[in-house]
This record gives structure tokens, sequence and C-alpha cells, in this order.
């Protein structure tokens, strides 16, 4: 029976990684940021709802990604308490296993940001270049 419960528990701390994920889905996609050059051809009132709807996208995507990384960051928090009890319990394998299903986390988290960064950096050039198209328009600096 012994020998059955910690068959069990080692299962459960090595399948943990792929636990956390499914109980935190999968991370949000990224829209597709139209390049600047797409704006080419268009007037201001067309590229202006062009960077809008981009804009939208945007604020749509990081909003999901909150949702997201904060259930990255409470499974991580979870893992704490368990390296913790292991450690102090002398079980290395699992607090190895447990430290291990922390740092996937972290990576998860990290290349969310990694993502998010590139997404912005996507639509500031894209919102430069409308803005370059003429003087004063929408939500664009004064020159």
């Amino acid at each position: 029976m012994f020998k059955s419960v910690c068959l069990i528990g080692a299962i459960l701390v090595l399948a943990s990684p792929a636990l956390a994920d499914e109980s935190c889905g999968n991370s949000p996609l990224a829209p597709a940021i139209p390049a600047a050059s797409d704006l080419s051809g268009k007037n201001t009132n067309d590229a202006h709802t062009f960077v809008l709807s981009a804009l939208k996208s945007v604020k749509a995507y990081q909003g999901s990604l909150s949702t997201y990384r904060e259930c990255l960051q409470t499974q991580a928090a979870n893992q704490k308490p368990i390296i913790a009890d292991a450690k102090a319990k002398g079980d290395k394998a699992k607090a190895d296993a447990a430290q291990s299903q922390m740092d996937a986390l972290q990576a998860s988290y990290d290349k969310t940001v990694d993502t998010e960064t590139q997404v912005v950096t996507d639509y500031s050039n894209l919102h430069a270049a409308y803005c370059k198209m003429g003087d004063g328009l929408v939500g664009c600096p004064k020159k």
C-alpha cells in the first residue's frame, strides 16, 4: 500500500509541469500587428481606422495576458512551500521536481513578456508611420 501511494505521488510530482499548464490554459495568442508598409496607399481616415483597430487588438491581448500571468504567478507561489517542505524532509527528488515546475512557470511568464514587448514594438512602429502621414492627425503628437 505504501509503495502504491509513493508511486502515485512520484507520478503526480513529475507530471505537475503539464498539470500547471492545463490549469492556466495556453498563453493568449498575440495579435498580428500590420507592418508600417501596410499604410501605404491609404488616406489618413482609413489609416486612422487601421491603426485604431490594431490598438484595440493590443489592448485586448494585454488584458488576456493579465489573467494568464496571475495564474502563472499563483502556481509558482504554490511551489515554494512544497520546495521548503521537501527540503526540510530531505526529499531531494520532490524538491527538484517542484523547482523544475517553478522554473517552467517562470519561463512561460518570461515568454509572455517577450511576446508582449514585440507586439507593442510592432504597434509603435505602425503608429509612428501613421503619424508621419501628416500634421494634426488624431493621436499623434503636435509638431
